[in-house]
């Protein structure tokens, strides 16, 4: 039996090893973009397969001339780019060095003209005051993050009170699914699960949308067709800062 188990560990090694192959390529192609897969994906592959939720999100964020727009894992800077001249200022962040390279070389006259900033930095982490933006918007990241109900305490901390969010977190799945992680990294959610991890976070009038991930492109609506799980309509999450908070602390445990 011990030489069964053995033989059966020497098997799985090469399982294993792809797996923890497949995990980097994923994370230097469109997690953390790094190295020469991370410039592909950064240069050409991302702005092609983002293009489509770029004017949903726009439109679901009812900008006016007056916001201050905060988006989160920002990428190369094409959404805020694209929406930089509805607004006083856009701010993006994100963790790639290379993402964020890009994103200041795209919005470099705006960045000069003090309308606009891209910071390097981690999204549980957020480096500006509490109450900075009148908007906030994430998309195509959700998935990945670690601690998703970190980035949206933050989210909401620096969201001023009366402000909108924007987020798409993660896609429409079948009735039924549970909560759970692909790879153990990529996390798949309910719909249920998502409303509730949102509203902990603070953030009320909460509604959800779905939107094609592949507008009106053809390769794109290929691509969804053969990319499973991944790849379905994409869920946008629609909620505001109340005005006024209740007398409660952000542990949940309210004043009597």
């Amino acid at each position: 039996m011990a030489a069964v188990r053995d033989g059966m560990a020497v098997l799985s090694r090469p399982r294993e090893v792809a797996v923890r192959a497949l995990k980097g390529a994923a994370r230097d192609w469109a997690g953390v973009p790094r190295g020469p897969l991370g410039w592909v994906a950064t240069r050409w592959v991302m702005p092609r397969l983002h293009s489509a939720i770029y004017p949903v999100m726009g439109q679901a964020a009812q900008l006016r001339e007056e916001d201050e727009l905060l988006e989160v894992a920002c990428g190369s800077g094409v959404f805020l780019d694209q929406q930089a001249g509805q607004v006083r200022r856009v701010v993006g962040l994100d963790l790639s060095d290379l993402q964020v390279g890009l994103a200041r070389e795209r919005l470099a006259a705006r960045i000069a003209a003090g309308t606009a900033e891209i910071v390097k930095g981690d999204a549980g982490a957020l480096p500006w005051p509490d109450a900075t933006f009148t908007v906030v918007t994430c998309m195509g990241s959700f998935e990945a993050f670690p601690e998703p109900e970190r980035v949206l305490t933050e989210l909401f901390r620096v969201l001023r009170p009366g402000g909108r969010a924007v987020l798409n977190i993660g896609e429409r799945v079948a009735p039924g699914t549970a909560t759970h992680r692909v790879w153990g990294e990529i996390w798949v959610w309910s719909e249920e699960d998502v409303r509730d991890m949102v509203e902990r976070a603070g953030f009320t009038d909460l509604a959800i949308t779905y939107a094609s991930s592949a507008g009106d492109s053809r390769l794109l609506r290929v691509v969804d067709r053969f990319s499973g799980a991944i790849g379905q309509d994409l869920r946008i999450v629609h909620g505001t800062r109340p005005a006024e908070l209740p007398t409660a602390s952000r542990s949940g445990s309210a004043t009597r």
